[in-house]
């Protein structure tokens, strides 16, 4: 066997089971491409090393390229086409610290973002400003991820029960998400011009489109988000390896909606188990990873222990 049919032998079998695998997919076959096509059982201990280091500086990069292939050569060990895998037991050394922080837009970055759009419009496609704030304010307002925003159809939007379905999204479920009026009200603005655009599927058509009707892309908003990002003047130091992302948006709506509940005096750690819900995710450590401390959580959660404490001691001298 050949490793571009072991490859696609093993894509087949993944996504037959129902996983996306894109990433994975987009390794094996650079995987396949660094090698050639030569047969599975001579690639070598070396030549795996050296497609997972690759020639940069360490990145955790190197990391996913370790666990992808050590999936792929389970998969070729447990049925009997290779004798034993050649990939390192060790993994790709040195590791990588994990530093990488999200960036959490204040309220003035997301005003400014969203004012932005209005630098898109063109004569020849007038309506991307509403198109793309309404896209945006969606990614904030309902915490969605990029791809989930981008796989609505209109018959997912539900205006009048303010409810938007999002269907087989990672970890291969669905869920149902509430938005707030405000942001009903944008996505109502947004319909009347949606209304107006090719509906080749009609109630089954993208809910956000491009002028001639189709969905737009995954790459085109990220495009677009860099161009806004860049007019807004939101940036880190130019020292910093991350700028703020597109994915950044949901980790802000994730840490303003746990300030607001400390305003409201709300009993976080018993919410935190409805935003893992309203989030899409499997379980509570998915959610913590998008609770960066900023000095406004911070600050919040200080002052709510003070305030245990407070009354802790008074309890103590009675």
């Amino acid at each position: 066997m050949t490793l571009s049919e072991a490859v696609e032998s093993y894509l087949t079998l993944k996504r037959s089971l129902g996983a996306v695998f894109s990433a994975d997919a987009r390794i094996l076959h650079s995987f396949g491409r660094a090698l050639g096509d030569v047969p599975i059982d001579t690639i070598s201990c070396e030549a795996c090393q050296s497609f997972c280091r690759g020639t940069g500086p360490p990145t955790r990069f190197w990391e996913r390229k370790y666990h992808t292939l050590r999936g792929f050569f389970g998969y070729l060990l447990a049925r009997g086409h290779l004798p034993a895998s050649p990939l390192p037991e060790a993994g790709p050394h040195p590791r990588v610290p994990r530093s990488f922080q999200a960036h959490i837009y204040s309220r003035d970055e997301l005003r400014r973002l969203f004012e932005a759009t209005s630098i898109l419009r063109t004569a020849r496609s007038p309506q991307q400003p509403v198109i793309f704030r309404a896209l945006l304010l969606v990614l904030y307002g309902a915490g969605l991820r990029p791809g989930e925003a981008l796989r609505l159809r209109c018959c997912d939007v539900d205006l009048a029960d303010q409810i938007l379905a999002i269907w087989d999204t990672k970890f291969f479920k669905s869920r149902l998400v509430p938005v707030g009026t405000d942001l009903c009200k944008a996505l109502d603005i947004y319909r009347t011009v949606r209304q107006q655009l090719p509906l080749s599927g009609e109630a089954r058509s993208a809910f956000f489109c491009t002028r001639t009707g189709h969905a737009i892309s995954l790459a085109t908003l990220e495009d677009v988000f860099i161009r806004l990002r860049e007019h807004a003047g939101i940036r880190r130091p130019a020292t910093d390896r991350w700028q703020p992302r597109l994915h950044d948006l949901r980790h802000a709506f994730a840490v303003h909606r746990v300030i607001a509940w400390y305003r409201e005096g709300a009993d976080v750690q018993a919410c935190l188990p409805l935003l893992a819900t309203y989030l899409g995710h499997i379980n509570l450590s998915g959610t913590q990873t998008y609770l960066s401390m900023t000095p406004e959580l911070l600050g919040h959660a200080s002052r709510r222990f003070e305030r245990y404490a407070s009354v802790d001691g008074e309890d103590t001298h009675d």
